[in-house]
């Protein structure tokens, strides 16, 4: 090659894969000029040939030389991305000065650079200005979809996974992301009908059922639970065998191959065994679970083979070392969270708490992105803090609740989690006139609405009217429309919406429910919760703690400045003394007492599901071993006792 070489021909040569002519062009061109078109072009050449950190080399010089130029910016960040270097991908792909807006390429590679390395609303912010600018790809509204979701905003995300649907309808498992978007919304119809979507459109074999089953039963979809074990057998024998006493059970959990009769051990496909007992041991049937444990075991498949399920039932029935032993059996590497947290269980019913500590511990890193979830715990504590700080006298004298208004009798049940509140609510829903909702996130779309909460007091009244009739379309979904009892909202971290809740509706009662904050935060470190910015802050004993102080702040100094209805229901005089302390609270609520409500097994039993981390506990006699079991780690706890103890004396626990 002779001269200058000519642009336009070596981007044709670069275009037709002529990689070759394309280099040579460019490094030709390279000598006598130093023209970011050719830096551009060379460095897209080495990332082609698969040599990403010479091309950083010369895309970087190119973008030097024009900052405002999106589309190097663009390549550059791709390459960076290339090499491993998200950090300095996110760093290259900032929408570059002067140019608004940048092109939707530069988002793209910004939100991948920013899911890289974890900064979640960097993230958010870019995938959501893909999709508000319309782009038609459904990974993108599925990527928005998970960063939503992640962030906690359930309901936005299941729009997101819709119009990600509505862009490829044959992706199937789309169908079960967004049923599982829809569930943590509270809305569990749409989230039964998607994932029977999902199951039509995926291979109709054994273990999907199975798995289809379980998430129905978490779902709180007992019936059509069963209705899949049923299609679940028939699959599997030709016949629908299973029936609640667990007869044909192990014939489930066989090869479809089978046919009919009886299987053999060498025909039970051991990962769909274990997925039944799951299933039986999350929804409580007892029975049929330990029908097909026996049939299991004589046909020769030891429980140590059932592995996380047979262990988790041996502690149920009080056997610990046996559930040891058992849950020794299986590594944890499948399921590291799920095995640490049952371990941590068997060490403190073997009376180990150092044990139990260390497990819990080991638990809570295991998680994925363990240390991006420990960052967004530490920003979350300094917002609660940051909000407490601003409610004052003249902020509260700002606030505009709204009059009172007709229709449903509504009442919120709150607290710091683990404070006893499903077993409240168990409780409660024993009433004739109460019906209890579950931990639904009914106030997050009033809380879009009405935004940053520290501008409450600026909010005009036509966005708080606005707010209330949100809250109340989607209380009206999971509330019969001939119900004329009182319904209870319990969500426990809807303490902190409870400056918008007195604006909304001022004249509901408030019930917070107390629990020593030793035990309190104690619990919530060693539960394993779904993850979220709150749940986030208990994967470590000081976050945890530092959580309850700046909730507990936060309660406070509304409760000093609000007119807030409130009973405070003290969860050690629950288990007790149940009548005791809640005769107070149903005069409290406007109710007549009722003996039956005292029978909270019974009512437990008959929930359809119970959603929370406290499902196998409401179900038992009540006991006082969950009070002050905080003493136990006392050694575990010193580290935060000098936060923990001066609330407990605030809170009347004159014993520390």
């Amino acid at each position: 090659m002779s001269g200058t070489p000519d642009f336009n021909q070596a981007v044709e040569a670069f275009n037709r894969g002529d990689l070759g002519r394309a280099r040579l062009a460019a490094e030709a061109a390279l000598r006598s000029s130093t023209s970011p078109r050719w830096r551009h072009l060379l460095g897209l050449v080495h990332c082609r040939q698969g040599h990403p950190e010479a091309g950083v080399e010369h895309l970087s010089a190119a973008c030097d030389a024009e900052p405002e130029n999106a589309a190097y910016r663009v390549m550059l960040a791709r390459a960076l991305l290339d090499c491993g270097r998200a950090g300095d991908a996110l760093d290259a792909a900032a929408p570059p000065p002067g140019v608004t807006p940048p092109e939707l390429a530069l988002w793209h590679v910004r939100a991948q650079a920013a899911a890289a390395v974890g900064d979640l609303p960097t993230s958010l912010e870019a995938w959501e200005r893909l999709c508000t600018a319309g782009m038609p790809d459904w990974r993108v509204w599925s990527s928005y979809g998970s960063a939503l979701g992640a962030s906690g905003q359930w309901q936005k995300a299941s729009h997101a996974f819709r119009q990600a649907l509505a862009l490829n309808p044959a992706e199937a498992p789309l169908r079960r992301t967004l049923a599982i978007a829809l569930a943590h919304s509270g809305r569990y119809e749409e989230s039964a009908e998607e994932l029977r979507h999902w199951i039509e459109a995926v291979d109709d074999d054994v273990e999907t059922r199975i798995l289809f089953a379980r998430l129905l039963a978490d779902l709180g979809q007992s019936e059509a639970s069963t209705e899949q074990l049923r299609k679940a057998a028939e699959l599997a024998t030709g016949t629908p065998t299973f029936d609640e006493s667990g007869e044909g059970l192990i014939a489930i959990a066989a090869m479809p191959a089978n046919g009919r009769g009886t299987p053999s051990a060498e025909q039970v496909d051991i990962p769909v065994l274990r997925e039944l007992v799951q299933l039986l041991e999350r929804t409580g049937r007892l029975d049929a679970l330990d029908r097909l444990i026996h049939d299991a075991e004589a046909l020769g498949i030891s429980r140590a083979q059932i592995g996380f399920g047979a262990a988790a039932v041996a502690l149920r029935q009080g056997n610990a070392s046996e559930a040891r032993e058992l849950l020794l059996a299986q590594s944890p590497g499948a399921d590291p969270v799920r095995w640490h947290w049952l371990m941590a269980r068997i060490s403190d019913a073997l009376g180990h708490p150092a044990e139990a500590f260390a497990e819990a511990e080991a638990m809570n890193r295991s998680v994925w992105d363990y240390q991006i979830w420990r960052s967004r715990a530490e920003w979350r504590i300094a917002a609660v803090r940051a909000l407490a700080e601003t409610f004052t006298p003249d902020w509260i004298s700002g606030l505009q609740p709204l009059s009172q208004r007709e229709g449903r009798s509504l009442a919120f049940l709150v607290g710091f989690p683990r404070s006893g509140t499903t077993l409240l609510d168990t409780f409660l829903m024993g009433h004739p006139q109460t019906f209890v909702l579950e931990e639904l996130p009914l106030v997050e779309e009033p809380s879009r609405i009405v935004g940053d909460l520290a501008a409450l007091p600026e909010r005009a009244v036509s966005d708080l009217e606005r707010a209330r009739t949100a809250y109340l379309q989607e209380l009206e979904r999971h509330v019969a429309a001939n119900f004329k009892g009182l319904v209870i909202d319990k969500l426990p971290l809807n303490i902190l919406a409870a400056p918008m809740l007195y604006c909304l509706f001022p004249d509901a009662p408030l019930v917070f429910a107390q629990r020593h904050p030793c035990d309190c935060v104690l619990s919530c470190f060693m539960q394993g919760f779904s993850l979220n910015d709150s749940t986030a802050c208990f994967l470590d004993i000081a976050t945890a703690a530092e959580y309850y102080d700046a909730v507990m702040r936060f309660w406070t100094r509304i409760k000093e400045l609000l007119p807030l209805k409130i009973h405070t229901l003290i969860y050690e005089e629950l288990v007790v003394d149940p009548e005791s302390a809640l005769r107070p609270l149903i005069g409290f609520l406007g109710l007549e007492w009722d003996s039956d409500l005292l029978d909270h097994r019974q009512t437990a039993k008959a929930r359809i599901s119970v959603a929370t981390p406290s499902y196998n506990q409401v179900t038992q006699p009540l006991s006082r071993s969950a009070t002050g079991r905080w003493r136990k780690y006392e050694k575990q706890l010193e580290p935060v006792l000098p936060i923990l103890l001066p609330w407990a004396e605030r809170l009347g626990y004159t014993s520390g």
